[in-house]
């Protein structure tokens, strides 16, 4: 990226959020007539074993949550050639670009938006970059793999004053019932929170595997990007890139990022965090006394697992390998909700003491929920807060990073949220951060 683009990015910022104009015409929220954004996705994915090659994560962003109905798809990008060869089947009457290099997006002047949907540990620089020029960003989760990470683009975020939309598509879908949710607790329908359990499921288990020769058409050093170098495993790469320390958190990251959101949402923690945490869990391999692998061919997150935070206020939340969902217990009552169902007898209640509409709006932003692409493209109109904001996100990761911490280390941890550090732990908070590979550091 060039220098000039930074500065001139940086200047925008200065001036100050409410002055910066809508890229390609549209200031202070004043449109041009028939004028669309134009985006691009990076990090299009695809199952290995689906025949030919079946698009998945940038297809999910650009088709299943519907980005091409709010904009235009200009240039998609990938280090895989098996995914950008497959890219014509699913773009449908729209001609994108096909690139393997991610900076070739950073540096055009005519897009507004990047949509990334690459494994997490890409996440964050090209997020940076895309911010720093000037683009405004639609991020799938878990957005970072360190906190250090969410520190740094909570920052940049702050001085670019872009719009930052997280993937966490639980703050729009899914008929409300995550919305309800929050709502019944923040009402007091089950009185005083005690206790919220976040079942996230088991992480994957296997290994040791073997390598491989790289496919034909995969850069794997590009695709290891900031990450340490290793050799070709197939199961490191793709989908289950999540459950290898050096590009994810497992499945503690993968879906806590959805559940434990919702879960500090409700009970008035997304700007804080717990102040303790402890854990056991059942491991593929053992680490070493910092929390470091020992082998580099088998899965190195949590496989089963369970994780105590305490909150102030005498909440206390577990996030653990059971039933995908998340159970409210209170003082007078308790319920469960996941994304196929909201069950419980407070939830029974509601038929005949419904939840206000306009407590759904006030957890909205002040509208009524739409889907989570729609509300990204309105706020690149209005310039507002997305629903899915980074601080909260970040906030939320914190909790999902203390708990592979403290499991990784095998001892309870104490957290101060304001100064975001862990209290008397050296090895703790040097594993809040990560060295990047020469050639791929965040600038």
């Amino acid at each position: 990226m060039s220098t000039r683009r930074v500065f001139l990015a940086r200047s925008i910022a200065a001036v100050g959020a409410t002055t910066v104009a809508y890229p390609r015409g549209q200031v202070l929220g004043a449109q041009e007539k028939n004028d669309r954004p134009r985006v691009a996705v990076v990090g299009v994915g695809y199952q290995p074993d689906a025949g030919n090659g079946k698009p998945r994560r940038g297809r999910g962003i650009a088709i299943a949550l519907q980005a091409q109905k709010h904009a235009d798809l200009v240039a998609v990008c990938d280090v895989d050639g098996v995914a950008r060869d497959a890219v014509t089947g699913w773009v449908g009457k729209q001609h994108p670009e096909t690139i393997a290099d991610y900076r070739r997006i950073i540096d055009r002047d005519d897009i507004d938006a990047v949509l990334i949907g690459t494994p997490d540990h890409w996440h964050v620089k090209i997020a940076v970059e895309a911010l720093r020029s000037g683009k405004d960003v639609y991020c799938e989760k878990p957005v970072t793999v360190t906190i250090d990470e969410g520190k740094l683009l909570r920052k940049v975020i702050g001085e670019t004053g872009r719009v930052f939309q997280v993937g966490t598509q639980q703050r729009s879908e899914y008929e409300s019932r995550f919305l309800t949710a929050i709502a019944m607790v923040r009402d007091g329908r089950i009185g005083k929170v005690r206790r919220v359990r976040c079942g996230i499921g088991s992480g994957r288990r296997g290994g040791p595997f073997a390598t491989e020769p790289v496919p034909p058409k995969l850069d794997w050093n590009a695709w290891q990007g900031p990450a340490p170098v290793a050799q070709y495993i197939q199961q490191r790469c793709h989908r289950t890139f999540r459950f290898w320390y050096e590009y994810a958190g497992g499945q503690i990251t993968d879906w806590g990022a959805h559940h434990v959101d919702i879960a500090q949402w409700a009970i008035g923690h997304e700007s804080g965090g717990p102040v303790s945490i402890r854990g056991t869990a059942d491991w593929n391999q053992t680490l070493d006394s910092r929390g470091m692998p020992r082998r580099d061919d088998t899965y190195s997150t949590p496989v089963d697992f369970s994780v105590t935070a305490e909150f102030n206020g005498g909440v206390e939340m577990v996030i653990d390998s059971s039933r995908n969902g998340i159970t409210f217990e209170g003082q007078s009552g308790r319920f469960f909700v996941n994304r196929g169902t909201l069950e419980g007898i407070p939830v029974d209640q509601l038929a005949d003491n419904p939840i206000a509409e306009s407590s759904l709006r006030s957890l909205y932003g002040g509208s009524l929920p739409t889907t989570h692409m729609a509300n990204f493209f309105d706020c690149m109109r209005t310039r507002r807060q997305p629903i899915s904001d980074f601080s909260s996100h970040h906030r939320t990761l914190t909790t999902c990073h203390l708990a592979n911490l403290t499991l990784r280390l095998d001892r309870p941890l104490r957290w101060d949220a304001e100064s975001e550090r862990v209290i008397d732990d050296d090895i703790a908070n040097q594993l809040m951060t990560r060295e990047y590979r020469q050639g791929f550091e965040i600038e």
